[in-house]
């Protein structure tokens, strides 16, 4: 290796919530030589290291396609250009092509992460440094930390995080387990996506799921039997009631660990705690209050809500929301000391329709588009065009029971509304059927096959029977079918076509033909030329 590097920090780079506590996040620690802590591999983190009087520039980037999780090396010296998954390896390549010698760097070094000034720099502005345990030959990253109350999670709570390194089909794969409100998940990524996930009450009821290092309890797996983990729920477990929201250290602290990092920086957060205390109503609605605190037209997501439902209660407030998230996404919460007293009372009155998800004032999408649906149907006819078609919009995507009871309509309705979806298409207007135009013969084919079938040549007329029908005397043809075809067709080229011709003959127009000569079949069905 080569001697001690001197490194410039040109730019210390960012913690990116999404790499840094996300699945891949144990890729961007790294543990310190010097006092055996983890400090961030920063996002854009840039250095300067001069080797051989020539400068080589290390950029922190991220990868691409399956390893868009994973951080890159970019070293740079002059044209010379390298990308490597090792910063080793990115600066010794870089060398090797600028002065055609192999010599090994510490990437490590170079990067200057032996230097405690500029360690010092990396580890500002972090929220929470993870922490590793071992469980035997399993090492477990644990990366955020959530508190509750429930004893089968050792206390750990919504936003618990940990993962591990362990073979899944064969192949290398990341083990993410965490918490969220009242279920615990277990994760497994490879090549930076989602490839199966598993859902349980507690930890041992996921990973036992999961069918993998069955030696172990999921309770192990997750960490929470370390000595390291307890200690870390246990600081992070503050005790916060309504007396204690006057005290801007608690709440701060408690907002830095829940909120901050997933919210705006300039959130009036503090506004919305002192509001809440001075109104007289325990009971908010949750994002209206916080909407009072964000920019007009804010929209907040799933992770920043989670994140304020987590803070809330952690300072001792109560969801007493009675309906499910499928239901209405309007949620209660309560300052009370009683909360889960109101929450039980809330819950009854709800039960009982005294208590609605969506207030009257609030339009109800879901009464508004089953009224439309039924009142387009009142104004059409049961025709395929009508209350078929409308039905077909919707009909394959509600069960019976769905749709009688909100259109009042028959399974006969809803039965030829489902066939009119798959004929025609959703909402489609029906298919015109082709109407078939069959050309009638001409006066001139007529005339021709009159004239060829009463030539002597072909037929000989019978004295003494005649045709039932029309009275006149039956005509005998005197050759077969397909030698009076080819002579027909040789005198009328143009004329009757060989089916049509053949249908005469038939008999099909109504009428019959016999045969004179024995030795063509006998008899043949008698026509009545009188037609022709």
């Amino acid at each position: 290796m080569a001697p001690t590097l001197r490194v410039t920090l040109i730019k210390p780079g960012t913690i990116v919530p999404e790499l840094h506590y996300g699945p891949y996040s144990f890729y961007w620690w790294i543990i310190s030589n010097e006092n055996e802590t983890l400090f961030p591999i920063r996002l854009g983190q840039q250095t300067k290291v001069c080797l051989n009087e020539v400068d080589f520039i290390l950029t922190i980037q991220t990868g691409s396609g399956n390893n868009k999780l994973m951080p890159m090396y970019c070293c740079q010296s002059g044209l010379h250009v390298v990308t490597e998954p090792s910063s080793t390896k990115a600066i010794s390549t870089a060398y090797k092509n600028r002065f055609n010698t192999s010599t090994r760097y510490s990437g490590y070094q170079a990067m200057g992460w032996n230097d405690k000034n500029i360690l010092e720099t990396l580890k500002q502005d972090i929220q929470h440094i993870p922490v590793t345990v071992n469980v035997e030959n399993c090492i477990i990253f644990i990366y955020g930390i959530g508190t509750s109350s429930r004893e089968k999670w050792r206390y750990a709570g919504s936003g618990f995080q940990s993962s591990l390194l362990h073979m899944y089909e064969r192949k290398q794969s990341i083990f993410v387990s965490r918490i969220e409100e009242k279920k615990c998940i277990v994760e497994i990524y490879r090549e930076s996506a989602l490839i199966k996930q598993f859902k349980g009450a507690t930890p041992d009821e996921v990973w036992e799921k999961t069918g993998q290092l069955k030696k172990f309890t999921g309770t192990q797996l997750y960490g929470l039997d370390n000595p390291i983990t307890k200690n870390l729920i246990q600081q992070h477990r503050t005790q916060c009631t309504l007396n204690d929201w006057n005290d801007e250290y608690i709440l701060e602290r408690l907002f830095d660990y829940h909120v901050k990092r997933r919210t705006l920086a300039n959130a009036n957060w503090k506004y919305f705690f002192t509001s809440w205390v001075k109104t007289e109503n325990p009971i908010i609605e949750l994002e209206p209050a916080l909407h009072a605190i964000y920019p007009k037209g804010y929209e907040f997501s799933e992770r920043e809500l989670s994140a304020w439902q987590t803070m809330l209660k952690a300072v001792g407030a109560t969801n007493i929301t009675p309906w499910l998230s499928e239901e209405s996404k309007r949620q209660l919460w309560t300052k009370s000391p009683n909360g889960e007293a109101d929450k039980v009372a809330f819950a009854a009155l709800y039960k009982s329709g005294f208590l609605t998800s969506i207030p009257k004032n609030m339009p109800n999408a879901t009464h508004t588009f089953w009224m439309c649906f039924e009142r387009a149907l009142a104004n059409n006819k049961k025709t395929p065009d009508g209350k078929r078609r409308i039905l077909s919009i919707i009909s394959n995507e509600f069960t019976y029971g769905e749709l009688k009871q909100n259109l009042n309509v028959g399974s006969h309705t809803i039965v030829e509304s489902r066939k009119h979806a798959r004929i025609n298409g959703y909402g489609s207007p029906p298919l015109v059927k082709p109407i078939i135009c069959r050309r009638r013969f001409t006066p001139e084919m007529l005339e021709q096959i009159d004239r060829f079938l009463n030539d002597k040549e072909f037929v000989n007329m019978s004295s003494y029977k005649t045709d039932a029908k029309s009275g006149k005397p039956i005509k005998y043809l005197q050759d077969t079918k397909k030698a009076l075809w080819e002579r027909f067709a040789e005198e009328y080229p143009n004329g009757m076509r060989h089916t049509s011709f053949m249908t005469c003959l038939e008999g099909k127009d109504g009428s019959s033909i016999d045969f004179q000569n024995p030795q063509y079949c006998g008899f043949w069905k008698s026509i009545a030329l009188s037609n022709l």
